[in-house]
């Protein structure tokens, strides 16, 4: 069956066949170029991502509150038998007696004192902190 004759569609016919009689293909060189420049845009695009990434981690870094050491909480020994107060043994690097961690007595923080005798033994002089009861020395 033969179409019948619609006006639109020579005048259709006709423009595709006028633009394919005037296609050019683009140069090499022009192709070649696009793709560079696409290329060139996609690295600084990576290059802007990195830098934001790393401004916005040291911008969070500098803006959150710092985190203070886990520090193990200051707890009085417990008294023992003989009235002495109990001492851990610990290794220091540096062989200072009264460094932290060195085992050296330290005073309380919650403003109580700390017992150096049993609860159950006779007081018979003055507390004392700093020696245990007979190793005390005397002026001669």
């Amino acid at each position: 069956m033969p179409e019948p004759q619609d006006p639109l569609r020579s005048l259709f016919q006709q423009a595709a066949q006028a633009g394919q009689a005037r296609t050019v293909a683009p140069p090499v060189a022009y192709i070649t170029g696009r793709a560079e420049r696409a290329r060139r845009r996609l690295v600084v695009l990576a290059a802007v991502v990195c830098v934001l990434l790393a401004g916005g981690a040291a911008t969070a870094v500098t803006l959150l509150p710092h985190r203070p050491a886990l520090e193990v909480p200051a707890t009085s020994p417990s008294p023992s038998l003989s009235g002495s107060p109990t001492r851990t043994p610990t290794s220091s690097s540096t062989g200072d007696p009264t460094a932290p961690g060195t085992g050296a007595p330290t005073a309380p923080t919650s403003g109580q004192p700390v017992r150096t005798t049993p609860p159950s033994a006779p007081s018979t002089g003055p507390r004392s902190t700093s020696t245990a009861p007979g190793s005390a020395t005397t002026a001669p």
